[in-house]
């Protein structure tokens, strides 16, 4: 995606009637992601690395990976691969992240797969990056593990804040280290950019929810039920809830776009020179790519699901 696509939005109809197909209002959220030349070297490199380090290979990250950066080098996206197949198992073994932020912090890894399999990711992006990258890096790693373990059922007011930390939202700052940058902190830190993060990371996040009826799908069940929503009634409970998250996905979509097209004037709003707000565009462009193409494994894994 070039920096002038930042401000080319696809003005999804999430809110399409009842009667409408869950797949075609899917369809209707993306567009077809163009495809990394060489997505079957980095599907390979990335299940030989998976099994190099004792974990079990995420078919799903070189996919979305090829997606997401569809347009930098092969190392790149191998490189994202792997983070993605790591942050995919962490989500199951949530225990596993307190030994992750003592290597992140220094301490040496133990035998544990993931550990290995993260210090190994960890030594060919944090070296480059600020320490005010590397804090910002481990508070998502712990966040993530307060999310995946918390006690209770959040509201459906509450689940996006604990869904984007339980999906991991250090994967988005990993876009700067797989593309060797950084944004300035002034811009980082910035209301506006924080917007469009959480809305890339929200729709991410709703999409894996989405694609395994759990998280924020199952949240809404329980937000039609306790609400009587009369939708409930014709489409079952999953299907209503799978609804109520779709609708929710069509406004996020909408809201990252309009994220996404404040990012020129906010580099100039800091100063930023050519190549800086070259740079930081590039990073806000992957803001809207890693959310597509979830969004078109998310549109893959429901046809599949409901065919035959």
């Amino acid at each position: 995606m070039t920096s002038t696509e930042v401000h080319r939005s696809p003005r999804p109809d999430g809110r399409g009637t009842a009667s409408a197909g869950l797949a075609e209002r899917l369809a209707a959220l993306t567009m077809p992601c163009p495809v990394h030349p060489s997505s079957h070297l980095v599907e390979a490199a990335t299940a030989d690395w998976a099994h190099a380090t004792g974990l079990e290979p995420d078919p799903s990250a070189p996919w979305l990976a090829g997606r997401a950066f569809a347009r930098c080098e092969t190392r790149v996206v191998t490189l994202f691969a792997r983070w993605l197949t790591l942050a995919a198992r962490l989500r199951e073994d949530p225990g596993a992240i307190g030994g992750i932020i003592a290597v992140a912090g220094g301490a040496e890894p133990g035998p544990a797969p993931l550990e290995r399999a993260f210090t190994g990711l960890w030594r060919s992006c944090a070296p480059g990056m600020s320490r005010a990258w590397r804090e910002r890096f481990t508070a998502g790693l712990a966040a993530q593990r307060e999310a995946l373990t918390a006690a209770g059922t959040p509201t459906a007011e509450e689940y996006p804040a604990r869904g984007r930390d339980a999906f991991g939202r250090y994967l988005l700052d990993l876009v700067e280290p797989c593309r060797e940058t950084e944004v300035p902190e002034p811009v980082s830190r910035s209301r506006q950019w924080r917007a469009l993060t959480e809305a890339s990371g929200d729709v991410a996040a709703w999409c894996v929810d989405v694609a395994g009826g759990r998280g924020y799908v199952r949240v809404a069940a329980d937000h039609l039920e306790r609400s009587s929503d009369p939708v409930v009634r014709p489409r079952g409970r999953r299907g209503a809830a799978e609804e109520w998250v779709i609708d929710r996905l069509a406004v996020r979509v909408e809201e990252l776009w309009a994220a996404a097209r404040a990012v020129p004037a906010l580099t100039e709003r800091h100063g930023l020179g050519f190549t800086a707000s070259g740079e930081v565009t590039g990073v806000a462009c992957a803001f809207l790519t890693v959310p597509r193409a979830y969004l078109e494994w998310l549109t893959r894994e429901h046809r599949y699901r409901h065919s035959g």
